[in-house]
């Protein structure tokens, strides 16, 4: 009798293990995209005076998956099967600060772009990513090292290390993500501000 009952609950656990198991598998995942800044209204007297490329953006390894990297301890990261960005997050991150640095520099004059469209520009910004990942309902990082190439003298005017950090507003994924796309607004604000002083100069 007891061995009967010993198989019976082992199979009951089985089952919840199994039926468990299929309902977290048939979860569907949820995708993101970054947002940029919002975008001022178009001037009807535009005239471009200068071209700036954005590009190329490289990713460790480690980010170069769907899925969104979670800070776990200080020396660990895990994966989300469930939480995923919409595309390659590099592409992504290129074109958001593509387009938060035209918002930034239209009052210059500046025709921003990435560096599939931009082939010959003024001046070309490469971004090399170093961390991008955050803790849901907490804090979202990023840390980068990006140049900034004056195309006609063909040298590098600026190489610099920059270091965000943003609270997240909520516990949800939506939260993170937006906390993230305001670390890649703040870079796009120092390497505008970069470009802004350049065009200054005599």
């Amino acid at each position: 009798m007891n061995t009967m009952r010993y198989c019976w609950i082992l199979g009951m656990v089985l089952c919840m293990t199994t039926f468990s198991g299929c309902l977290l598998k048939s979860q569907p995942a949820k995708y993101y995209t970054l947002n940029p800044l919002q975008r001022l209204e178009a001037r009807p007297d535009f005239t471009p005076r200068f071209t700036v490329s954005v590009g190329p953006v490289i990713l460790p390894d480690s980010l170069k998956r769907p899925q969104i990297a979670i800070r776990t301890s200080d020396n660990q990261v895990g994966f989300s099967e469930f939480h995923k960005w919409a595309g390659p997050l590099k592409d992504d991150v290129k074109h958001i600060l593509a387009e938060n640095i035209g918002i930034l520099l239209a009052d210059e004059g500046a025709t921003v772009s990435t560096d599939e469209l931009l082939i010959e520009p003024d001046y070309r910004v490469v971004v090399n990513v170093n961390r991008f990942d955050g803790v849901p309902g907490e804090t979202a990082w990023l840390n980068a090292v990006w140049t900034l190439k004056d195309q006609k003298s063909q040298k590098i005017v600026a190489v610099t290390q920059s270091l965000y950090t943003e609270k997240v507003s909520g516990p949800g994924y939506p939260d993170l993500v937006n906390a993230q796309s305001k670390t890649l607004a703040s870079l796009s604000l120092e390497i505008a501000a970069e470009i802004k002083k350049l065009q200054k100069s005599p």
